[in-house]
């Protein structure tokens, strides 16, 4: 009688388990998102923003994932130039899916 409870509350337990960790692969069937950091520059921040992006497009793209997103804000830094005066430097972060 004893082994009975034993066996049921295993089953029970197992079967609890089983279905917890089937549903988080099956809400991730979608792919997961890839995570790529682009660098570029130019005379403008707009300028180097759009190289940025298409730097991590660029990677992206190389592992056959077509669809990002701009995952946070663009960091936008200014670097002194000797010839042009001010260079600005920016980095973004892509989340990319197939």
């Amino acid at each position: 009688m004893i082994l009975d409870r034993v066996v049921r509350r295993v089953c029970v337990s197992a079967a609890v388990g089983m279905a917890l960790w089937l549903l988080p692969q099956s809400s991730t069937a979608a792919g997961p998102v890839s995570f790529f950091t682009g660098g570029g520059f130019g005379l403008q921040p707009e300028v180097a923003i759009q190289a940025a992006v298409w730097d991590a497009e660029g990677s992206a793209s190389a592992e056959g994932l077509y669809t990002c997103e701009l995952v946070g804000e663009p960091q936008v830094f200014t670097h002194p130039h000797p010839v042009f005066g001010i260079r600005y430097t920016a980095e973004v972060t892509l989340g990319c899916t197939p």
